[in-house]
């Protein structure tokens, strides 16, 4: 029988443009022979393409606004070098394997030759691993999971050239869940297995190059873990996991860290992965799975085993609809000329104002190119808007503005916020009230629903917010806003509400949607043409 590890140093060693033809095909049949014995090699992402036949199971499931426009495969994750990576999966979707696949390439620098196109995207961790003595963790939920699952695929797919004597049990310690990896015979990584039910001391103390969580952990342990970088090159920190407690701390972690730094570098991503993209799934066994599935539980919790979606026990409104990998663009230069500004503002004493702007360009397109918010009295509101149009060369349109802001407020004697913001110095010009009636707010959402959709004839949605730190409670707001509810809803039926309280910035941007935006050219004045006397 083939000796893995010898004959993968023999084939390393190959230079194949200098081979024959029939040379390769012998080195081929030798690597063939042994993917079995030592499957790192051999490894292949899936691609993550949402075919016709993949849509097909989860529209069986799922609603047609809620299937994605595109999905996270295994490639997007791996090849991702952001400090905190989530991968939030639905079942079956292979992310214990993703997670390991993405470990070993940290510890070793070794590469998939799948992955050999990609080598200079993952060029810092190699060059990390043959620079330094690698420490990595991996946290699994208990003692079972961790024995029976998580170490079982570590055990498969780690290369055997690095194993003591090519076998796992010569390398791994039982007594204490250390593996330790061998480069050219020395020892040149250790990988700590620990579980989430061990105290929080039993976190501390030594040194890591990076961590993995498979599943979610508890903040505390995620806290203690990220102290363990202290010394490191780093921060290099995965979080793999179904969420299946719903809207946790991880799930806000990843929506507040989109933003990060003055220079907006997205260092904090989060994928979602379905397992219709996973290969090694059955289609016909995974639809009978979810048949029963469904006869027991919810439509949210459909979703999150389809789709590796956080939900919520109300729903999420935009659920799978959003997506920022389409609808969060970069900035670009909006001129006078091109696009016109319309506004949504959502005025408050008590609390800060909010004024959402939205740019429209002559194909209909729209950008929300900035958010204001600040908690002052209406006078400075006025001159800071005014002057923000000025500073920013804004060519205004009409600005909306909640009904409820047109009323008096008794105990401020009587004070009528939208006349004081529309009157006056600094005025609001085109200030106009917003709509309200039953199911306005769902009205206003449906209209945003329909921009953020992808028209399949240009390919491309209608809607798109520009990545700023203004914008940064926007985005959070569409990715987490929930339906209102009901006590009771299986005997009173499901609230026609959204539960909008804290999430300012999208209800002025909903009330801008209560009234159609165009795009206008600019006005020229013309002197009218002077008539010449006629003389008889």
């Amino acid at each position: 029988m083939l000796d893995p590890v010898a004959t993968i140093r023999e084939i390393k060693k190959l230079d194949l443009t200098k081979l024959t033809q029939e040379q390769k095909d012998k080195a081929i049949a030798k690597l063939i022979a042994i993917r079995d014995l030592d499957p790192f090699w051999s490894f292949v992402p899936n691609d993550g393409v949402l075919t016709e036949a993949r849509k097909a199971i989860l529209r069986r499931y799922l609603k047609e606004d809620d299937i994605p426009q595109r999905v996270d495969s295994q490639l997007d994750v791996i090849l991702c070098t952001s400090n905190i990576v989530g991968d939030s999966g639905g079942n079956r979707a292979d992310k214990t394997t993703t997670g390991c696949i993405k470990g070993l390439i940290k510890t070793t620098g070794e590469i998939p030759n799948s992955l050999k196109p990609y080598q200079g995207i993952l060029q810092s961790y190699i060059d990390r691993a043959h620079r330094k003595f690698i420490k990595g963790r991996v946290t699994g939920v208990n003692s079972k999971q961790l024995h029976t699952r998580v170490m079982s695929v570590w055990k498969y797919w780690v290369p055997r050239e690095y194993l003591k004597n090519g076998v796992w049990e010569d390398s791994y310690s039982k007594e204490f869940d250390i593996l330790t990896l061998y480069r050219k015979g020395k020892p040149c990584a250790t990988i700590e297995f620990m579980t989430n039910e061990q105290e929080v001391k039993s976190t501390q103390g030594g040194e890591l190059d990076w961590a993995l969580f498979d599943e979610e952990p508890d903040m505390d342990k995620y806290k203690e873990t990220l102290m363990r970088f202290a010394t490191a090159d780093r921060l290099d920190i995965e979080i793999d996991w179904t969420p299946t407690e719903g809207l946790t701390w991880a799930t806000n972690l990843f929506h507040e860290g989109i933003f990060e730094g003055e220079e907006i570098k997205q260092e904090i991503a989060l994928f979602k992965q379905t397992p219709v993209c996973n290969r090694y799934v059955n289609p016909k066994t995974l639809m009978n799975i979810m048949d029963e599935y469904a006869k027991v539980s919810s439509y949210e919790e459909m979703k999150m085993r389809l789709l590796g979606e956080a939900i919520s026990l109300s729903g999420l409104v935009y659920g799978s609809l959003f997506d920022h990998n389409i609808h969060v663009i970069d900035p670009f230069e909006i001129t006078y000329k091109d696009f016109v500004i319309y506004r949504g503002l959502d005025p408050h004493l008590v609390k800060p104002t909010v004024c959402v702007e939205v740019a429209m360009d002559r194909e209909g397109f729209e950008y929300v190119i900035g958010t204001y918010s600040k908690q002052a009295d209406t006078e400075v509101i006025k001159a800071d808007l005014r002057q923000r149009a000025i500073d920013r060369k804004y060519r205004l349109g009409w600005t909306r503005c909640d009904k409820s802001a047109d009323s008096e407020i008794k105990i401020l004697g009587g004070r009528n916020i939208f006349l004081e913001l529309a009157r006056g110095k600094d005025a609001i010009p085109a200030l106009f009230v917003s709509e309200k009636f039953t199911g306005s707010i769902n009205a206003g959402v449906d209209e945003i629903k329909k921009r953020l959709k992808v028209d399949p004839v240009i390919n491309s949605p209608n809607l798109f917010i520009f990545n700023t730190p203004e914008n940064k409670e926007l985005v959070k707001s569409f990715r987490t806003l929930e339906r209102d509810t009901y006590a009771n809803e299986e005997k009173k039926g499901m609230k026609d509400r959204i539960n909008e309280g804290k999430h300012d910035a999208h209800a002025a941007l909903r009330y801008a949607h209560q009234y159609p935006m165009r795009w206008m050219p600019v006005s020229e004045e013309r002197p009218e043409p002077v008539r010449e006397e006629s003389y008889v």
